[in-house]
């Protein structure tokens, strides 16, 4: 934990500083592109090297892959063009090591109990965010930690309309079963809270934004079909959780198309990105809480 700390926090300031508009904003006034590309590539690796040089599990393979996957991300839009097929292999890119869960095997933790991967998704995650909203100057609609009145009024009303059919959808495949959490009221209430803002802030933020400030947006504007949006998008968030688990879990992937649905009619309501991260956190938080 003396080792984590220091790289948490480190890692804690970089995506603070890719999701307040404010630091992207100084970070788009760099003159050089390449500049801007290369202070994102420094703060992917900064955490890694904080926890592995304080624990001293620095495996050089595994930080070679991490700076040239890093790199990738960082540089994609210094070294390609904005078209459309760039555009979906940069999304190809940023999903990619998420589904193969390959964080797991280079983010080494000597303790078994220490999860430390957690340091490679928050890195890769704070790494796409400004490099897709500086270098690529895309404009995903409102975007930030802190939803407004009337997203926090869209998020909570189509929350309410679906956890029971998204509920019922789930029991009915037998993906889980009904199980709520069993502790004192403060600590369900604690519990409640922390899993809720856990997810707004990291889950939720990060692929609301890429599923529906990216695809959808771009399927709106190009298609002009409210319809087709919501659901393509829907069909390819859904895709991405066939790996949830195990591959293919079909179950979970039904489930979160449901959901992507869901939260592409919050986003297609409201033009915002946080108006379908409060249902998308509302319906995890829910689903943690009352089933296993």
């Amino acid at each position: 934990m003396a080792a984590a700390l220091p790289a948490l926090l480190a890692e804690a300031i970089f995506y603070l500083g890719a999701v307040f508009y404010e630091t992207r904003l100084r970070l788009a006034m760099l003159p050089s592109r390449r500049t801007q590309a290369f202070l994102l590539w420094l703060s992917a690796l900064i955490p890694y090297l904080i926890f592995a040089s304080l624990t001293r599990t620095i495996n050089r393979p595994a930080f070679l892959l991490i700076a040239v996957l890093s790199a990738l991300l960082a540089y994609w839009f210094v070294l390609f063009p904005r078209r459309t097929a760039y555009d979906f292999g940069f999304l190809v890119l940023a999903a990619a090591p998420v589904v193969l869960r390959v964080f797991k095997r280079l983010y080494i933790s000597p303790d078994p109990h220490l999860r430390i991967d957690v340091l490679g998704h928050l890195a890769w995650i704070h790494t796409g965010i400004a490099a897709l909203l500086v270098l690529r100057e895309w404009d995903p609609g409102a975007f930030g930690l802190w939803p407004r009145a009337e997203e926090w009024r869209i998020g909570f009303l189509w929350f309410a309309v679906s956890i029971v059919p998204i509920a019922a959808v789930a029991l009915a495949l037998h993906d889980v079963r009904f199980q709520p959490m069993h502790a004192e009221w403060w600590r369900t209430v604690a519990t409640a809270i922390g899993a809720f803002f856990g997810f707004l802030w990291v889950v939720a933020l990060s692929e609301e934004l890429f599923f529906r400030g990216v695809i959808e947006r771009a399927l709106l504007d190009s298609t002009r079909s409210k319809i087709a949006a919501v659901l393509i998008s829907a069909l390819l968030f859904g895709s991405v959780h066939l790996s949830f688990r195990q591959f293919p879990n079909w179950q979970a992937a039904v489930i979160a198309a449901l959901l992507g649905v869901v939260c592409g009619l919050a986003y297609a309501q409201s033009g915002s990105v946080r108006a379908p991260m409060v249902t998308h956190a509302l319906v995890v938080a829910t689903g943690r809480l009352l089933f296993q």
